[in-house]
């Protein structure tokens, strides 16, 4: 081998090397291209992800907060009616004791009225009975479904009829 051959030889293992190097460098510069674009498209994505999830959270709060109206709501309606409870207890109350009165002034009334008031008494143990029973139900709110009426205002039902019951028709 001569020198020519020799130089030629080292010439183009260096141009190798270099091409080598060249495609090595081109290779990670498009790859690293091809990442920056990757990872711009999952930046995006993950924006409107994030956008999504604070929508679902902003809604999520609001659900709550209806929730809560409702609760505050409910319990104030529940307040009103233990109001009107005690209000309607008293006037009973009242109204007994002004029959008792009633009876003491005129004792002869007072047997016409033993039966009314054991009528009374009977419907009041049956009304508490009732309500005792409602209470281990569970309230419409928590399962029941509510229907509504379908008869007419008129007081007919759907065929014309009058509901069973009405006397003032």
């Amino acid at each position: 081998m001569d020198t020519g051959q020799l130089v030629l030889i080292i010439v183009l293992a260096v141009v190798v090397i270099a091409a080598v190097i060249v495609a090595v460098v081109i290779g990670r510069r498009k790859k690293a291209e091809v990442n920056r674009h990757r990872a711009a498209e999952l930046r995006e994505k993950a924006a409107e992800e994030a956008i999504g999830a604070h929508q679902a959270k902003a809604e999520s709060a609001q659900a709550e907060a209806n929730a809560l109206q409702a609760e505050v709501e409910a319990n104030r309606l529940r307040q009103e009616a233990e109001r009107h409870a005690e209000k309607a207890n008293e006037a009973h109350g009242r109204v007994e004791e002004h029959l008792r009165h009633a009876d003491k002034l005129d004792p002869n009334a007072g047997q016409d009225r033993s039966t009314d008031a054991d009528r009374s008494n009977a419907s009041d143990r049956s009304n508490d009975s009732d309500r005792r029973a409602d209470e281990g139900r569970p309230a419409a709110g928590e399962g029941e479904r509510l229907t509504r009426d379908r008869s007419g205002r008129d007081g007919s039902t759907r065929d014309g009829t009058p509901r069973e019951g009405d006397r003032n028709l």
